[in-house]
């Protein structure tokens, strides 16, 4: 358990320096936490928020009460691009300061746009009058960060007053997801890494290929071997130990949710919406698809399928 102590309606301490903003989202996922950290006088900002109204006003009472004023911070990491934790920097950084950080691989991505969606969703199999919906969908574009973005180096540790933070690069959720590790107080920042409940948590969007699904179970791996006795997550509540038997339960899932899509592959093949429609009939969220072709992508990595010219999903195995 983790004791906090609450510093306003949507803040926490939770340990010298530490404190934890819980902050509004539009989606599903009804919030994500972003993480104020001090020392010495310097203060790190990890993560922004969504580019909201409702969520700037919610972070910067928070700031407030806190004891953060306008230009207060030093420096704000972004853990990876996506709009729940990228969407806000460039708000969050006129109002308050501070270099803005993010990986390489994330600072220039927006995902295809218009007919390249369409030309995309027809590929995949996506009905014609289901298009219209993924043209639509951006679950990693339309993020603004303005013009003063520094490329992180993950190979040279972030320093903070007396604080020294490790940059893990784990990609697979994200291609520039990186964690923040400080050992000697035994901090992890996992950002979207690992999640509770466990979930598929890889998309392959359009405009990214490759096979980031291959990319996120090695990363997993990886961070299993990670000692850390508080783990602070975007989504969900902070962790004091655990983090290999929680990272088992999510690396377990995925191989679990890799095999299920596999078994969807009828023998006579599949396009990647008729495999997805099998997990989802209805086929309301676009995400299901971005998921379940990231599964499909890596069955055909590791050569459990293959993909023909038609853009059909076969087995080359039973």
């Amino acid at each position: 358990m983790i004791y906090e102590e609450a510093v306003a309606e949507n803040a926490w301490r939770l340990a010298d320096g530490l404190y934890r903003i819980l902050l509004p989202m539009l989606w599903s996922v009804p919030f994500v936490s972003v993480y104020l950290v001090e020392s010495r006088g310097e203060r790190m900002l990890v993560d922004a928020g969504v580019d909201t109204e409702t969520s700037l006003r919610a972070l910067g009472r928070a700031l407030k009460a806190i004891g953060v004023q306008s230009g207060g911070i030093d420096t704000l990491l972004l853990t990876h691009g996506h709009p729940d934790h990228a969407g806000g920097a460039a708000s969050v950084q006129r109002r308050w300061g501070g270099r803005m950080l993010l990986h390489p691989a994330d600072m220039h991505r927006r995902g295809a746009e218009g007919a390249d969606v369409r030309q995309w969703a027809a590929a995949q199999g996506v009905p014609q009058d289901a298009v219209e919906a993924f043209a639509k969908f951006r679950p990693n574009g339309g993020v603004d960060l303005g013009d003063d973005v520094t490329a992180l180096d993950p190979r040279a540790p972030i320093r903070l007053g007396e604080l020294s933070f490790d940059v893990v690069e784990v990609p697979g959720h994200c291609p520039g997801q990186v964690m923040l590790h400080e050992a000697g107080r035994g901090w992890l920042f996992s950002a979207d890494q690992v999640v509770e409940p466990e979930a598929a948590n890889v998309w392959l969007v359009p405009g990214l290929t490759g096979d980031p699904l291959g990319a996120y179970l090695a990363s997993l791996r990886r961070t299993a071997a990670i000692e850390a006795g508080l783990v602070l997550p975007s989504h969900g509540l902070p962790l004091r130990g655990g983090l290999a038997e929680h990272v088992g339960r999510q690396l377990r899932f995925q191989e679990e949710y890799v095999e299920r899509v596999r078994g969807l592959v009828p023998e006579a093949g599949a396009s990647t919406w008729q495999v997805a429609a099998g997990l989802e009939p209805a086929m309301r969220d676009p995400s299901v698809l971005l998921e379940v072709l990231a599964a499909l992508s890596h069955l055909q990595a590791t050569h459990r399928l293959r993909r023909d010219g038609q853009g059909v999903w076969r087995h080359t195995e039973r």
